[in-house]
This record gives C-alpha cells, sequence and structure tokens, in this order.
C-alpha cells in the first residue's frame, strides 16, 4: 500500500486552484497567522510557506479551511453522502451499537479491515533524531497570537493507549513549546488522558505518548470528530479514509504512530513532576484561553519525513479553520445524535457561537416538554457538554436562517415557562465564565406550544389561502409589478 500524507493532497488542492504557495519568507511568530487569519475570513486557499525564518521545514494553513476540502479530505462531494456513511452505521446488522462495533479489537465484518496495520516501517521515519538530537527548534511551529508564551502546535494528534484495558485512543490538543525537549499537554480535566495519567501516578509509572503531525487529514478530522469517547479513532479514520490507516512501532515508546505521519514526536508524561503553565493561548472564538496548569511532556525522539510539511490550524476569530472543520463534522455526525435523540431533525452551530458555544436546534414535536427533555439529552453527550446556549424549534425553521429562527424564539418562547437552566462543567473556552469549576447553561423551548404547555388560548399564525395564493400568482403580471 503507499503512502500518499500529505503531499498528494497538496497537488489535488493546486490543480483545483485552492492552495497558494507563498514564496517570500515569513516569520513563524505572529506573522504566518495574521496571513492565515486574513485568508480565512473570505474561505480562501490553503496557504504553504515554503520558507519560514530560521526554520528547516514549510509550514501549511488553512489546509481545511472550507466544507469542500473538508469533504475532498474525506473522499466525498458533499457533507450529505459523508452523512449517509455515517448514518448506515447506526443501522447495525450484527447485536450491539455501531460505535461498540469501531471499538479497539472487537470491529465486525466489515468493520474489521478498517481497523490499523502495522507495518514494518513508513515515511514517518525517514529521518530519526533522537537523544540530544532531539531539537524542536527545527520545526515551523506557530506563535498565533501576541499575548501567547511561546509556539503551540495547533493541528497535533495525540496517541496513547487505555493503561487498563491496552485500547488505542487519539485526540487532538494544544501543545505549547517549552524549549527543544518540552512540551505542555493542553487537555482539562474531564479529558481521557487526564485520567490515565491520575492512574499511571498511582502505579508510580511515566505516561507514554505519541504525537503525529501532517499524513493523510482524514485522520485528524477522526480525532476532532464528534463521536463517543470509547470509539476507537484510528478504526474511524479508516472508514473516513476508505483503507486501513498504516502504523509503525514507535522507537523510543510502547506505542504505534501513523507510517504516512509528516511528523512524529515520541515522548512521555512524568507523572510525579509539577504541571507548568499551558498558556494564555488564543482560541476560535476570539479570545484567549486562561493560563492553567498542564503536565510536561518530554520528547524522546522526533522522526519525520524526508521532507515534511508541518500542519497547523490558525484559531479565530470565526470563521476560521477550526470553526469550518467542527460546524462540517457535527453535520456529518448528526445521523450519530439522531440514533439517540430520534426526533432531532436538524442542527446548526453558528460562527457567532465559534461553533460550539450556541446550538439551534429543529426537532418534531409531539408531545408537551419535548424540547426541554431535548436540551437535556444533548447536555448530556460528553462533546456537547460545553454548549452555553441551545434553541430549540420545530421542524421546518431554517436553522441557517437568523431571522426564522428568532421569529420562532419571539412567537413561542415566553420568558418565565420556556428558559430553561443547567448547571454542568465549566467550559474553558468561555470568555464569559468564572473561575469556578460549574457554570450555567441555557436552552429556549422556541417550538410551537402543545395543549398541557400553557393555559388559555394563543393566537394562531397568520396564515393566506391556497385559493387566494394560486389567483394572486395567476394574475400577477396584469398588476403591473416587477416579475418576482
Amino acid at each position: 500500500m503507499s503512502h500518499p500524507g500529505m503531499a498528494d493532497f497538496l497537488e489535488g488542492l493546486g490543480q483545483s486552484g485552492q492552495l497558494v504557495r507563498v514564496a517570500a519568507e515569513v516569520d513563524s511568530a505572529l506573522e504566518v497567522a495574521e496571513i492565515t487569519r486574513r485568508a480565512a475570513r473570505t474561505g480562501g486557499p490553503a496557504l504553504l510557506f515554503g520558507a519560514v525564518k530560521g526554520r528547516h521545514f514549510p509550514v501549511i494553513t488553512n489546509l481545511l479551511g472550507t466544507e469542500s476540502r473538508v469533504c475532498r479530505a474525506l473522499r466525498v462531494k458533499s457533507v450529505a453522502e459523508a452523512a449517509e456513511r455515517i448514518a448506515a452505521l447506526t443501522q447495525p446488522t450484527a447485536p450491539g451499537g455501531w460505535f461498540e462495533r469501531l471499538a479497539a479489537g472487537s470491529a465486525q465484518g466489515g468493520l474489521r479491515k478498517l481497523c490499523p496495520k502495522t507495518v514494518r516501517s513508513g515515511p514517518c521515519q525517514q529521518v530519526v533524531a533522537l537523544g540530544r538530537d532531539v531539537s524542536l527548534d527545527d520545526l515551523p511551529i506557530l506563535q498565533c497570537w501576541p499575548e501567547e508564551t511561546g509556539p503551540t502546535l495547533t493541528a497535533a494528534r495525540v496517541h496513547a493507549c487505555d493503561p487498563d484495558s491496552g485500547r488505542p485512543w487519539v485526540a487532538r490538543y494544544d501543545l505549547r513549546v517549552l524549549d527543544r525537549n518540552r512540551l505542555v499537554a493542553g487537555w482539562h480535566d474531564h479529558d481521557e488522558p487526564a485520567r490515565w495519567l491520575a492512574q499511571h501516578k498511582l502505579r508510580g509509572e511515566p505516561l507514554p505518548l505519541a504525537i503525529a503531525v501532517g499524513g493523510d487529514p482524514a485522520d485528524l478530522l477522526a480525532a476532532m470528530a464528534p463521536a463517543p469517547a470509547d470509539v476507537d479513532r484510528s478504526c474511524l479514520a479508516g472508514l473516513l479514509r476508505g483503507r486501513p490507516v498504516e502504523v509503525v512501532k514507535c522507537r523510543t515508546v510502547d506505542l504505534e504512530a501513523p507510517a504516512d505521519a509528516e511528523i512524529v514526536i515520541e515522548g512521555f508524561i512524568d507523572p510525579a513532576e509539577a504541571p507548568t503553565a499551558t498558556g494564555p493561548l488564543g482560541l476560535s472564538n476570539g479570545f484567549y484561553q486562561r493560563s492553567r496548569l498542564g503536565p510536561v511532556i518530554h520528547v524522546t525522539a522526533v522522526t519525520h519525513r524526508a521532507n515534511p510539511i508541518c500542519q497547523a490550524m490558525v484559531p479565530g476569530p470565526p470563521p476560521d479553520e477550526h470553526c469550518v472543520i467542527a460546524q462540517t463534522l457535527q453535520q456529518v455526525f448528526v445521523p450519530l445524535v439522531k440514533a439517540a435523540i430520534p426526533e432531532l431533525v436538524d442542527w446548526w452551530f453558528p460562527n457567532f457561537g465559534a461553533a460550539r458555544h450556541w446550538g439551534l436546534v429543529s426537532i418534531r414535536k409531539t408531545y408537551p416538554g419535548q424540547a426541554r427533555r431535548v436540551a437535556h439529552a444533548l447536555w448530556g453527550m460528553p462533546h456537547l457538554m460545553f454548549t452555553k446556549f441551545w434553541v430549540i424549534v420545530d421542524e421546518g425553521v431554517e436553522l441557517r436562517d437568523p431571522d426564522q429562527v428568532w421569529l420562532a424564539v419571539a412567537a413561542h418562547a415566553e420568558a418565565g415557562a420556556d428558559i430553561n437552566f443547567h448547571q454542568g462543567p465549566r467550559d474553558p473556552w468561555d470568555p464569559a465564565s468564572g473561575a469556578g469549576e460549574l457554570a450555567w447553561g441555557t436552552a429556549i423551548d422556541a417550538t410551537a406550544k402543545l395543549p398541557g404547555e400553557y393555559q388559555g388560548d394563543r393566537p394562531g399564525a397568520t396564515v393566506t389561502s391556497d385559493q387566494i395564493c394560486r389567483l394572486v400568482e395567476g394574475r400577477w403580471e396584469q398588476y403591473g409589478l416587477p416579475a418576482r
């Protein structure tokens, strides 16, 4: 099997006019990020910076900054086609749910062939630096905002294993560079690695990690997908690719990494070591994330292709690449949510909420109190627990038309009865939240009310009769008015 990696994807973008190669020398501190933000605001192309000041390798930004490029990475022509692929997995022909069949070691039938395949070697290890030769200074890692204390990996996939089950696991996290051979991890207390690190501390063992940058863009999408925590993202990447991810054994840690990655950083966390500051870091909502304490990653090896390309995502304000990816994946994986909440018709996470803070949802309503139940069911899903505002409307309201959504709120939401509150973990991305561990979420029930949800009579909507509509349409030219 070939290892196409990033270069083939970029070649396709270039042929379709969606890639600009920047030949001028640029600085990885702030300059690349500002150029990228200006291009991303208008849905601009991917940008390949070939001459990064003081660095040996090029950097690619805004790679998946449009829905069409996300679809290209997913090997589909439209979001609907990708959603149909996921929908097919919600109709299992074997016992158990679809995500159980994608869990490590339990893939069944046709899904088994999509799980990772171990190979002896791969392009990600064409060049190997170990021990004193390890240096992150050679990589074009970006500083995106002035108050950030240093460069940060923003498109890196962290690979690890569940210490109990051995289940492989991968997700995207921000990783700030401390010095030439140390990083600080930007995950949170509710994330899986935090739990695993606590287990390793009880055992007195280091937590090994492998950090992959670049390669097949579908791998990053799988790592960012709104799927259950116990889904093997490497199997999911195989599903999105249409072929299994080939992996190679790391050189210094007992893990495997994607063979077609551009760069792999190997290392470990000593659970007995004191954490250090993670930020502040710029976010895709246009604000800084408060500095927190995060574990230190000690780098033991850096391996890469002979001519690697470092991938970076430049954060906010929206629309930015992170928001585009989040919005697109939320549409792709909506069949998964519908499997748990059958009355859900559609949802949308708008740019003004950074594709995270606000969720607009339409439902097929059949009983009183249904909108409130849906909101709490959504908050109960791990990847949606931080959504600060839900607006629930009836089927037929176009969620991408703000006038229709807010007209539904004005027509059907009563402040004293239809605004509901929920208390849960504080969103570390929320610039409005306080310093406590808990925060409030709000759900607005903007659905038409059914008997039992109100007292007395409610006025009906004004609707023109079909007869008069046909009459006016048939005589429109006779009125002397402009054609519609």
